[in-house]
């Protein structure tokens, strides 16, 4: 089953957007899969290995906008989306689509 995270630290207000956009396209899509929302201020450092500020959304372990840099903590922003601090319903839908494509290929 694929397991969606989303990292986020309480100053970061963008979260709740992300998550709640996250909600929506995975009700639309059907799509099975564990869903954690979890405070990086929690977590130990080597979880947050490519943590690309709040919020990043992570499928299977891997940053589904292709962050694989340094931890930033800070407030992320997402450039297709306007710089808005959470991604677009339609980049979320492409994302899982593609994440979900890469995990069990069509035959």
């Amino acid at each position: 089953m694929t397991q969606i995270e989303v990292l986020f630290f309480d100053g970061c207000p963008s979260w709740q957007h992300a998550w709640a956009a996250l909600g929506t396209v995975l009700v639309e899509s059907r799509c099975e899969a564990s869903v954690r929302l979890r405070d990086v201020t929690t977590m130990a450092p080597e979880e947050l290995d490519g943590f690309a500020g709040s919020p990043t959304i992570r499928v299977d372990g891997v940053d589904l906008f292709g962050y694989a840099g340094p931890v930033v903590m800070a407030c992320r922003r997402y450039e297709h989306n306007d710089g808005q601090g959470w991604p677009s319903l339609e980049a979320l839908r492409a994302r899982l689509d593609t994440a979900r494509e890469r995990v069990a290929p069509s035959a």
